[in-house]
């Protein structure tokens, strides 16, 4: 028996139950306890694979973002490609012109400052965009992490509560026994001062 069924056993014993009610009243505590113990590490087990999963969403978030980024990157490195590709045929055909037509330059040059800033249209909405990524993840990182403190407080405040029920239930058993030991005591009193 463990420390906890001894005593129980003992009072029960003491109280005059008897020998089997008194050890099966002590391992239904014992039993009950257990449960509440097997209760509060099966609660712990789903809270780890909840922080588990929650983990690998947002590690695939993550990824998703760094995959966009990459295509993003990849899109630019192919514009800049275009535009060295661009200016070097620029550059014949500028070459081609002045022989040709000198004046027709003024109007090719013109052609090549709006793809200019275009190109730097484009830039600047990349920037932006890539900003925009970051902000939401920043958010989204944010808003998980609120979430873990959610649920790690809520876990704090169950824990509490199952303690508190612990304490009621011993204050209950140590009243119980207090109501039948009692009247023995008085018996026993009784007894002393009549004889």
């Amino acid at each position: 028996m463990s420390t906890m069924i001894s005593e129980v056993y003992t009072a029960f014993k003491s109280a005059g139950v008897t020998e089997q009610e008194a050890r099966q009243a002590a391992e239904a505590l014992s039993a009950e306890n257990l449960a509440t113990r097997n209760i509060i590490a099966e609660d712990k087990r789903d809270l780890i694979a909840s922080i588990t999963a929650l983990r690998q969403e947002i590690a695939g978030q993550i990824d998703r973002v760094w995959q966009a980024i990459s295509g993003i990157r990849q899109e630019l490195s192919d514009v800049r490609q275009d535009n060295s590709s661009t200016r070097q045929d620029l550059s014949s055909e500028i070459a081609s012109v002045r022989k040709d037509l000198s004046g027709e330059i003024a109007s090719v040059r013109q052609e090549v400052a709006v793809v200019k800033r275009e190109l730097g249209e484009f830039r600047q909405e990349i920037t932006t965009e890539v900003a925009g990524i970051r902000l939401e993840m920043t958010r989204e990182i944010a808003g998980v992490r609120l979430e873990i403190a959610g649920v790690r407080q809520e876990m704090t405040r169950e824990s509490g509560e199952i303690k508190r029920g612990m304490g009621i239930m011993q204050w209950m058993l140590g009243l119980v026994l207090l109501v039948l030991v009692l009247p023995i005591l008085r018996d026993i009193a009784a007894q002393i001062s009549t004889g």
